[in-house]
């Protein structure tokens, strides 16, 4: 019976090969650790950015913010500011998810308050119209045939407290409001912001009035498009509506704990498709 034998350079050649492989390994898990370190400081980043629950809270009679990202990082943003009499908020749901959507909910949300505070512009939909050119100035004038064009969804409202008064413009996104036990859903706009278009766009400024009690719901796709329940469908629009009324006279607190659990129940084992945001405000 015949012996294999490797020689001393065969041996010496395998131990150099596993020695590369093992140095190889290392190298790529410390950029792998030092990857995740960015991503996870860059999180950390954005929630700093983001406006504390407190301030929100501080403003209106009532309110709370469900922030679930799918990543370290989101795509969806919350925003607010007073300026004079006006209150200006918003909900943004930003091309993709995790860095990339961070990156331009980040300048979403810093050219918003440079539109109203240095440029003195004041009505919804000029704010939308100025925030579109912005955006598509800043990140797709120069790209390549082909190349992917980045914007944001978003329900943008300005509300007077004082004089309850109320205005509206949904750039892709709805706004819906609670008054008395009914539910009434502003629509959202035809065009988003930022994407480019060979068409006009169009913004449009809805107007109200406010009543003491009224409940205001802005919110990101994520929460309605999560797959999940029994036959993994889409949490859905219709699904999501019946939810809200159904919360209908809970204490804030409550129904924020509430949307966060039928949330995480609806996905059960399944993967959160996109990042969730709802923000929730009472006069």
């Amino acid at each position: 019976m015949e012996t294999l034998t490797i020689n001393e350079n065969g041996v010496s050649a395998q131990l150099d090969t596993q020695e590369a492989l093992i140095t190889r390994l290392t190298e790529l898990e410390t950029k792998s650790q030092e990857m995740q370190e960015s991503i996870r400081y860059a999180g950390s980043l954005q929630q700093s950015m983001l406006p504390n629950e407190r301030v929100i809270q501080n403003v209106f009679h009532e309110a709370f913010v469900l922030f679930q990202p799918k990543d370290v990082v989101s795509g969806d943003f919350y925003w607010i500011f007073q300026h004079h009499d006006d209150v200006y908020f918003a909900v943004g749901d930003c091309t993709g998810h995790g860095v990339p959507g961070a990156l331009i909910n980040v300048a979403g949300s810093t050219l918003l308050r440079q539109i109203i505070r240095l440029e003195g512009v004041s009505d919804p939909a000029q704010i939308m119209r100025i925030l579109d050119d912005e955006l598509i100035s800043l990140f797709n004038d120069n790209l390549t045939e082909g190349a992917r064009y980045d914007g944001m969804d978003i329900v943008f409202c300005k509300f007077n407290l004082r004089q309850k008064t109320g205005s509206f413009c949904g750039a892709g996104r709805p706004l819906v409001l609670i008054r008395e036990g009914e539910l009434v859903e502003f629509k959202k706009g035809r065009d988003a912001i930022g994407y480019y278009s060979n068409s006009e766009k169009e913004f449009e400024t809805v107007r109200f009035s406010l009543q003491e009690g009224d409940q205001f719901y802005l919110f990101t796709d994520g929460y309605t498009d999560q797959f999940g329940g029994e036959n993994v469908k889409k949490f859905n629009r219709q699904r999501f509506r019946n939810l809200l009324l159904s919360l209908d006279g809970f204490p804030f607190g409550k129904q924020k704990k509430e949307l966060e659990l039928s949330f995480n129940n609806w996905k059960g084992s399944q993967e959160q498709v996109d990042d969730v945001c709802v923000m929730v405000v009472r006069i």
